[in-house]
């Protein structure tokens, strides 16, 4: 299975490997590590991680308190969100549709 990640979903990566960056060297990279291996524990079991609405699921990252939105459609998981789990649980779905 392929993925695609799209571009809200880059923009909270983005900013959030910006934070980490800032709170201490080389934790942006680390934070960013645990997104790809996230990822990956998503695409080898796509159905198993949380429904959280009728098209999309959620996978939460391990080391940090953020979680993977995503969706599944045809053979591509299309990663909507990358959503920290302490600010509003419902903003991810302002940036899709």
């Amino acid at each position: 299975m392929n993925y695609k990640i799209l571009s809200p979903a880059q923009r909270d990566l983005t900013q959030a490997l910006d934070y980490y960056d800032t709170a201490q060297t080389g934790l942006g990279l680390n934070f960013l590590d645990e997104a790809e291996r996230t990822i990956a524990r998503i695409l080898t079991q796509p159905e198993a991680w949380a429904r959280i609405s009728e098209k999309h699921r959620r996978c939460m990252m391990r080391r940090f308190p953020y979680g993977v939105i995503y969706s599944i459609e045809e053979n591509c998981l299309l990663i909507s969100a990358v959503m920290h789990l302490h600010r509003h649980p419902a903003s991810w779905r302002n940036s899709v549709s």
